[in-house]
C-alpha cells in the first residue's frame, strides 16, 4: 500500500469522525457577553452594528448560519465552542428588515435554530447641512445627513413641529418653514430615535461673536464697509430676503483676465468683526467655516468670487459653483442657498490670483493675529471669454464652528 493511499485512508478516517461527533442537539441561547476579559466581560442588553460580542448557550459549535435584525453576521467557525460563538454584528439595512426579525438573533446549527431577543441599537438621525439656514417661513429647505429611517416630524426652533415632510431615502428631507420659527437646532424624529442639529437656524435672529455681517442699518452686526456693491432690501429683486442684502450686479460686461474688482458694483465688503468667541486664534483651523447665504439670479457659468480675509491677498478662496454643476452653469431659481467654505479651503497664493497652494497654518494666519477680521468678496473673471452678466446677492455673513 503506498504512503498516498495510507494517507487518502488516514484524513477520510478523521473526517468521519469529526462528522460523527457533531453535535446535532438543539442549540440554546442564554445570554450575550461582552468579548473584555474579566471583569469587563458584562452580560449586554444591546450592541452596536460592528461590536464584537459572545454569544452564550449551548451545543453552538455547529453553528453555520448567524443572524441579527435579519442581516448575516461575519464570524470564524473555527473559534467557536459549545458554549461560546465569538461574532462581529452585522451592519443593518434599518429600512429593510424582514418582518418578525426586529431585535432577533438566531444562530443555526446541525441541530436545528435557536433564538434570543436582543436589540442592535438602531442610529439616531444625523443632520450634515440645511440647504438655507436662515429661510424665512413658507420656503422649502433640504435637511441632508444620515440615518432618516421612518422620520416622523422636524421640529424647528420654537418648538414647531412639522409633519409633512418628502424623503429622498436615508439622507435627504424636504420641508416648509413653518411660521413663528425662533433661533436655535432642528429636531428629527425617526424609527429610532430623535437627533439633533449642531447647526442654528435662523442665525441671524441670535447673532454671537462670529456674525460679521446681516447690512442691517442701525443693528450691531451691520457689518458693511459702505462700498462695493449695492446695499438694499428689495424683495422684488431678490425674493425670500431676510433683509438688506449686498447685490453684486456690474452694469456691463466683464472682460477676459478682469480683476478689476474694486469698480461697478463687483464687491461686498464686510467690515471687522470677531471671528472666534474665545479668541483663540490657534483653535485647529479645520474645526471652522465661512458661511453666507447666496442667491444668484443671472446664469452664472464664467468668473468666480474671490473671497480674502483681513485684505490681505496672501491666503485666497475661491467660490465658482458653476464649475461643479453638471451643466456649467449655475443659478438658484429664486432662492437663497448656503454656502459653507472652511477655513481650510483659503490657500496661499502670490498676485491678485490664488495658485493654489496650502492653507493657513492657523486662523492666526488669516486675521493676521487679532481676533477681528474683515472679509471681502471680490468678482473676477479669470477665464478666457467675457463674463457677459452678473447678479447675485450675499447675506449674512459668519464664522462658524462646524467641527
Amino acid at each position: 500500500m503506498t504512503w498516498l493511499l495510507l494517507l487518502t485512508i488516514v484524513v477520510l478516517s478523521q473526517f468521519a469522525c469529526k462528522k460523527d461527533n457533531v453535535n446535532s442537539n438543539p442549540p440554546k441561547i442564554s445570554q450575550l457577553r461582552a468579548i473584555s476579559p474579566a471583569p469587563n466581560d458584562s452580560v449586554l442588553t444591546a450592541a452596536l452594528p460592528g461590536q464584537y460580542v459572545v454569544i452564550q448557550g449551548q451545543n453552538l459549535a455547529s453553528a453555520y448560519n448567524i443572524t441579527f435584525n435579519g442581516f448575516r453576521a461575519n464570524f470564524n467557525a473555527g473559534i467557536f465552542s459549545d458554549n461560546n460563538l465569538v461574532v462581529a454584528v452585522p451592519q443593518i439595512a434599518w429600512d429593510s428588515i424582514p418582518d418578525g426579525k426586529l431585535n432577533l438573533v438566531e444562530v443555526t446549527t446541525a441541530g436545528g435554530t435557536a433564538t434570543y431577543t436582543f436589540p442592535v441599537t438602531a442610529p439616531v438621525p444625523t443632520i450634515w447641512a440645511i440647504s438655507n439656514e436662515n429661510a424665512v417661513a413658507g420656503q422649502q429647505i433640504a435637511i441632508a445627513g444620515s440615518d432618516f429611517y421612518g422620520i416622523t416630524k422636524v421640529v424647528f426652533p420654537g418648538g414647531k413641529e412639522v409633519t409633512s415632510i418628502a424623503a429622498s431615502g436615508s439622507k435627504m428631507l424636504i420641508v416648509t418653514v413653518p411660521d413663528n420659527v425662533t433661533s436655535g437646532p432642528l429636531q428629527i424624529t425617526g424609527a429610532y430615535g430623535t437627533g439633533q442639529s449642531t447647526i442654528i437656524f435662523n442665525n441671524r435672529l441670535a447673532p454671537t461673536v462670529g456674525f460679521l455681517a446681516n447690512f442691517e442699518d442701525g443693528d450691531p452686526y451691520f457689518g458693511w464697509q459702505w462700498w462695493g456693491g449695492n446695499k438694499t432690501g428689495d424683495a422684488s429683486l431678490f425674493p425670500n430676503n431676510t433683509g438688506n442684502y449686498i447685490q453684486v450686479n456690474p452694469p456691463s460686461a466683464i472682460g477676459p483676465g478682469n480683476g478689476g474688482w474694486w469698480a461697478d458694483n463687483r464687491a461686498v465688503m464686510v467690515d471687522k468683526k470677531d471671528w472666534l468667541p474665545n479668541g483663540n486664534l490657534s483653535d485647529p483651523i479645520g474645526n471652522y467655516a465661512l458661511k453666507f447665504e447666496i442667491s444668484v439670479k443671472d446664469v452664472w457659468k464664467n468668473g468666480a468670487f474671490m473671497i480674502v480675509p483681513n485684505g490681505n491677498f496672501n491666503f485666497m478662496a475661491r467660490y465658482a459653483p458653476w464649475e461643479t454643476s453638471s451643466t456649467k452653469e449655475y443659478t438658484t431659481n429664486g432662492t437663497w442657498q448656503t454656502v459653507v467654505i472652511p477655513l481650510t479651503k483659503f490657500l496661499s497664493g502670490t498676485g491678485s490670483y490664488n495658485s493654489g497652494g496650502a492653507p493657513a497654518a492657523s486662523i492666526a494666519g488669516l486675521t493676521g493675529g487679532t481676533n477681528a477680521a474683515t472679509i471681502q468678496f471680490m468678482l473676477y473673471n479669470d477665464s478666457t471669454t467675457p463674463l457677459e452678466s452678473f447678479n447675485a446677492a450675499v447675506d449674512n455673513v459668519r464664522i462658524v464652528k462646524i467641527n
